[in-house]
């Protein structure tokens, strides 16, 4: 979040950096940021004139840099260069020309990369780093930084959320800042003069995930509550395909089961995520707690189940409704 609130400063005082690399997962927010830099430029020329975007695996870097180069009597200008390649194996030689340019940039032109992500190792990134500003742009991981996501999001929009709230509507609505993003500009508008938004407009107006709805379903079965498992499941068949409601159930079960070997070996939720490839902290601590109410003998039961249900219906071998539903009361046994 601070990134943004950096370029912001950097655009208020008119001292954009004349070169950037901005990575990361969150394409959401990097994309707000981008925003933010082109108002600047197109302040200054409402034409868009000045401003270009290149694709990097299309352009050789001799010509990046001969755009670069270009010399406006009129306006300041900023290159993009999105999707670039030059972190993989096989570009050190090619980009020469980069390294020329870093060490003399046109003083009327700011150079902005943009990729997923960086090999910190590389010699690009480390004389990008040494002659620009480098910005990540992570999805937040822990409860304490979607707090301050979502905190930096509502004060945006001159609203407020209790902390059971935020939880709430994390669970909810997922952990996606750009579908987060426009739930809350939904609620806003819904709320309208009032301050704090609650638990009840949220359920009145923001979409529930069918991620959500696959984990009440698991909570579900845990209990043995076969109807309400069988309610879960046609809530998400009216929004997805039974393979990929499948797929999300195997997802869900294989999780549970890691975090279940985890916890027999005396490891605690901290190395769960390392453990299990999750990338939200967040999440880790939902499936822990999930766990716990699960043994390994019902989740392997359960895994097995999924892989017979999974043949079944690529193979035809009746209805998709109906095989699901019969594998849910096999797990609720």
């Amino acid at each position: 979040m601070h990134e943004i609130e950096s370029i912001r400063e950097a655009v208020i005082r008119e001292k954009v950096p004349l070169i950037y690399l901005w990575h990361g997962e969150d394409r959401f927010m990097l994309a707000q940021a981008l925003q933010e830099l082109k108002k600047y430029y197109l302040r200054q020329d409402p034409s868009g004139s000045g401003i270009e975007i290149l694709a990097g695996r299309d352009i050789k870097p001799a010509d990046i840099v001969n755009v670069a180069n270009l010399v406006s009597f009129f306006q300041r200008r900023l290159v993009v260069v999105e999707d670039i390649p030059y972190f993989q194996e096989g570009h050190s030689e090619s980009l020469a020309p980069f390294f020329r340019y870093f060490a003399d940039p046109n003083p009327d032109t700011c150079l902005l990369f943009i990729t997923e992500k960086v090999h910190k190792g590389r010699k690009f990134y480390k004389a990008l780093a040494e002659a620009g500003v480098i910005y990540e742009f992570k999805i937040p991981g822990s409860s304490a930084e979607w707090k301050t996501w979502l905190l930096s999001e509502l004060e945006s929009r001159g609203k407020s959320m209790s902390p059971s709230t935020f939880s709430f509507f994390l669970d909810w609505a997922g952990q996606s800042p750009g579908v987060l993003s426009q739930e809350l500009d939904k609620l806003a508008v819904y709320v309208g003069e009032e301050k704090t938004i609650q638990a009840e407009d949220i359920r009145s107006v923001s979409i529930k995930t069918v991620e959500a709805n696959v984990f009440e379903l698991l909570d579900a079965v845990a209990q043995r509550k076969i109807s309400l498992a069988l309610n879960k499941l046609n809530q998400v068949l009216r929004e997805e395909h039974p393979l990929k409601i499948l797929t999300l159930l195997v997802r869900q079960a294989r999780l549970l089961l890691g975090a279940c070997i985890w916890r027999s070996r005396g490891e605690n939720v901290a190395g769960l995520t390392a453990a299990l490839g999750i990338k939200s902290a967040y999440e880790a601590r939902k499936i822990w707690t999930q766990s716990q109410r699960m043994s390994a003998e019902q989740l392997v039961k359960a895994l097995q189940e999924c892989l017979k249900t999974e043949i079944a219906l690529k193979t035809g071998a009746g209805n998709p409704v109906l095989l699901l539903e019969l594998m849910l009361v096999k797990f609720c046994r």
